[in-house]
């Protein structure tokens, strides 16, 4: 999310009240995408991109990954996460920090998650970052929105609406070819049916050994 990123300006109440099952209902099959890359990639330092009110972290066992780092720009959020998620104690690191200027090590995750996350900044920036921060091996798992059937419903909130404006949809070939450029390979690609028409394509890179 860029600096300016109108999410800053959307309350975690009706964040979480759109994604949810009375609006996009997106929280649930998100979670379980995060949930199943856990326990297939067991990773010991995870990084979430938009982490958010930390949907999906639920998921995260502490004897398997001792690292969660979590990068969104809306600072309600973080606290949100950092309340309903205080079993993790000090493995859960959260900053608001814009993750095209965010200073992370090099070689320094497992696993990178991007769910629904690279609609909202510059793609071609992010991912070049992303693949970087990677170990030899790690995985990039994004989920990216595909165009709906139909023309979504306006969401009820005006906050929302305003995020909706300024997103773009990112085609997964264009995602592909900014992966193959950052040196990560293809492992695996899916679609998630999540109801009124709307899909998600999920997709998995690796960054070579």
């Amino acid at each position: 999310m860029a600096a300016s990123s109108p999410w800053t300006l959307v309350p975690a109440a009706e964040y979480e009240a759109h994604m949810g099952p009375g609006g996009a209902d997106q929280l649930r099959p998100l979670a379980a995408i995060l949930a199943a890359a856990l326990r297939d990639l067991r990773p010991a330092r995870l990084l979430v991109l938009g982490v958010a009110t930390g949907n999906g972290l639920e998921a995260v066992d502490p004897a398997v990954t001792e690292r969660v780092v979590g990068l969104d720009l809306n600072l309600q959020y973080l606290a949100v996460a950092r309340q309903r998620h205080m079993r993790l104690g000090p493995r859960l690191e959260l900053y608001c920090q814009d993750a095209a200027r965010a200073d992370l090590a090099e070689g320094g995750f497992d696993l990178a998650w991007a769910g629904l996350f690279l609609e909202h900044v510059e793609p071609a920036a992010v991912v070049a970052r992303v693949a970087r921060w990677l170990a030899p091996g790690g995985s990039l798992v994004a989920a990216l929105q595909l165009p709906p059937a139909g023309e979504p419903p306006p969401s009820r909130f005006a906050s929302v609406r305003g995020v909706a404006e300024a997103m773009r949809l990112v085609p997964p070939g264009e995602l592909a070819a900014l992966a193959s450029t950052a040196g990560l390979l293809p492992r695996q690609a899916w679609e998630v049916a999540i109801g009124r028409g709307a899909r998600l394509h999920v997709c998995r890179w690796v960054r070579p050994k």
